[in-house]
């Protein structure tokens, strides 16, 4: 975390609350991508898409806020190690809510929406070339998204703190597959004449 060097704890946890709605924001990109080429644009109107926006904005960013701001602590730091030190820990509920609205919401019909377009392509090459963003999608939800949710978990579970060091190690290293995966998603998506 590029903010965990703030020494204001209140500041890092609004900073990562951000962190979390953007990120997740983003996915629903797919989902609209997904959807104007299933349906084409004259179909899935830009209200239509805007109403996607709007509604899965307002979820992702009004109930994370409830959760954020209850007084039980869903996510914290411990603010007795240095800076540098101080990572997310996400109490189950909070894991939960973040795990399966995510997946309900965005990772869900991303998927289908994919398989779906996959299912009318007739061609040889675009069923090819729709492989290839399939499997950049699948490689950044497991190898980025989730164990990323998983290290913000293990934070939290008293006595895991060396098995969670590693695994935020780990997941650093295999975070470096962003860039094969966004490339197998850009030559899925790429039109050439």
């Amino acid at each position: 975390m590029i903010y965990s060097v703030i020494p204001n704890v209140e500041i890092v946890k609004i900073l990562h609350f951000l962190t979390n709605f953007f990120n997740f924001f983003a996915l629903i990109f797919l989902l609209i991508v997904n959807m104007i080429i299933l349906e084409s644009t004259i179909t899935f109107s830009v209200k239509r898409q805007n109403r996607y926006f709007l509604l899965y904005g307002i979820l992702l960013f009004v109930v994370q806020l409830i959760l954020v701001l209850l007084p039980f602590d869903l996510v914290s730091f411990d603010e007795t190690l240095p800076l540098t030190e101080r990572v997310p820990k996400w109490h189950p509920i909070f894991f939960g809510y973040m795990f399966f609205s995510i997946t309900i919401f965005a990772i869900i019909p991303i998927f289908s929406t994919s398989f779906k377009i996959y299912l009318r392509f007739e061609t040889k090459k675009l069923k090819k070339k729709w492989r290839y963003y399939l499997i950049g999608s699948l490689g950044l939800v497991i190898f980025i998204l989730y164990p990323s949710f998983i290290s913000n978990l293990l934070n939290w579970l008293p006595g895991w703190e060396d098995v969670a060091e590693r695994f935020r190690f780990i997941i650093s290293l295999i975070g470096l597959s962003v860039i094969i995966w966004v490339t197998f998603m850009y030559y899925g998506l790429q039109f050439k004449h």
